[in-house]
């Protein structure tokens, strides 16, 4: 069973508790008495394209305002690629 942690508004205290993975719940008791909200811990964390914050700026960063407008980088795999197309990253 994967351990989660929640973080109390109250008192910023976070609770780490086991919990199966089909029955994860949004909040939990803290020991003030207030329910705390189950936050993404960064050793569990699975991270997305839709987490890729710096993308937008690579994005204006590698590109000419022509490519941006027909073939932008929206992906993490499209990144890297385009990096690999244009010699900026080791193809090995």
């Amino acid at each position: 069973m994967p351990i989660y942690t929640f973080e109390c508004q109250s008192c910023k205290k976070e609770v780490d508790q086991w919990h199966k993975i089909t029955r994860i719940p949004k909040r939990v008791r803290c020991d003030c008495g207030r329910m705390a909200k189950r936050v993404l811990s960064m050793s569990g964390a699975i991270q997305t394209d839709g987490d890729v914050k710096w993308l937008a700026s690579a994005r204006q960063v590698l590109q000419p305002d022509h490519e941006i407008r027909t073939r932008p980088i929206e992906t993490r795999g499209q990144y890297k690629r385009y990096l690999k197309e244009h010699g900026l990253i080791c193809k090995g």
